[in-house]
């Protein structure tokens, strides 16, 4: 009897962007391992487009392009591709269109499933807080008016904003406020 200890099989991120050029379903990657994306909700759909028109609407003509659910964000340090619910991109130069990876996000928006709220919490948060540029981290609650910000404020680190019921949800990252009831509509 062997006590070899098995290690799994780990992609390299070149093989995971290779393999998902062609799968069928998005995939996340993290340090080596893939995750399936579950499907959404119509709730989780229209969370996201109401942010997506309204973040797209107020940043037109401004160096800064907004994505829906199909780019990947890569966050290097962590070693991990994500296929975040929506991300602002304020850059000089913007994407080529033929892009598939964003490696310099400013706002990050996930709107919270009851599959992945934990993983959105703790790992997600913990690696887009590493990407430089990222400016704001938010999460969306989909069944209460419930909005959470993790802000990065330059050398104090970041800072914890919640806002419920009624209350204005400030985009500090692009200068834009937006009433809770617009999101959660």
């Amino acid at each position: 009897m062997s006590n070899t200890v098995r290690k799994p099989h780990l992609l390299s991120p070149e093989t995971y962007l290779a393999l998902e050029e062609t799968a069928p379903e998005k995939n996340e990657y993290v340090d080596g391992e893939i995750y399936a994306m579950s499907g959404t909700t119509v709730r989780h759909n229209r969370i996201s487009g109401n942010l997506y028109l309204a973040l797209r609407n107020h940043l037109a003509g401004r160096p800064c392009e907004t994505f829906m659910a199909d780019l990947k964000v890569h966050a290097a340090a962590a070693n991990a591709f994500y296929y975040p619910d929506l991300v602002v991109r304020c850059q000089a130069q913007p994407l080529a269109d033929d892009t598939r990876i964003i490696d310099d996000p400013t706002l990050i928006v996930e709107v919270l499933s009851p599959s992945t709220e934990a993983i959105d919490r703790r790992e997600k948060l913990a690696a887009y807080r590493r990407i430089p540029t990222v400016q704001e981290y938010v999460l969306v609650a989909q069944d209460e008016r419930s909005v959470e910000i993790y802000r990065r404020q330059g050398d104090i680190g970041w800072t914890y904003h919640a806002f419920t019921d009624d209350e204005a949800v400030e985009f500090a990252s692009v200068g834009l406020t937006l009433g809770m009831a617009l999101i959660h509509a």
